[in-house]
């Protein structure tokens, strides 16, 4: 008899995640997830606004000379794109938003290996899984129209 697909996940999800060989105690991984989520918090909902107006179009590009120019002097620091007026991007912040997501990357696997090591497992691996599965979908549904 085989096993249902939920529990065979869960199986491959937590042989993954087994972090018996790491050297840091919980604590000091949850601490350092905190850290790094405070220090980075402010630029990633910056990029995510950001990131909105640039989807809606409502900074001024060659595209739309009707969008705000602050919003489009703001993204250059989302772009790296500095127009000939100037703008927010410097090798600095090119450097600190690789830190940024690199950090990104890191501080939500550690939320995950949380959230399945002290949460509802079988929750954690089916919201990973639809978290995964919407994307694949949505792109799918638009490439048949």
């Amino acid at each position: 008899m085989t096993e249902p697909p939920a529990t065979t996940m869960i199986y491959i999800f937590e042989s993954f995640f087994n972090l018996s060989a790491v050297e840091f105690s919980m604590k000091k991984l949850r601490d350092l997830h905190l850290y790094l989520g405070c220090i980075f918090a402010p630029m990633i909902v910056f990029f995510a606004i950001s990131g909105l107006w640039q989807m809606f179009g409502l900074g001024a590009s060659k595209k739309n000379e009707h969008g705000s120019a602050a919003l489009a002097y703001l993204s250059t620091i989302h772009t790296g794109h500095i127009p000939k007026s100037g703008g927010l991007s410097s090798p600095y912040m090119e450097w600190f938003v690789i830190a940024m997501a690199v950090c990104l990357v890191f501080t939500i696997l550690l939320g995950v290996v949380m959230a399945y090591r002290f949460g509802r497992k079988k929750i954690t691996v089916y919201c990973l899984l639809a978290g995964i599965l919407a994307p694949i979908l949505i792109v799918l549904l638009t490439l048949k129209k």
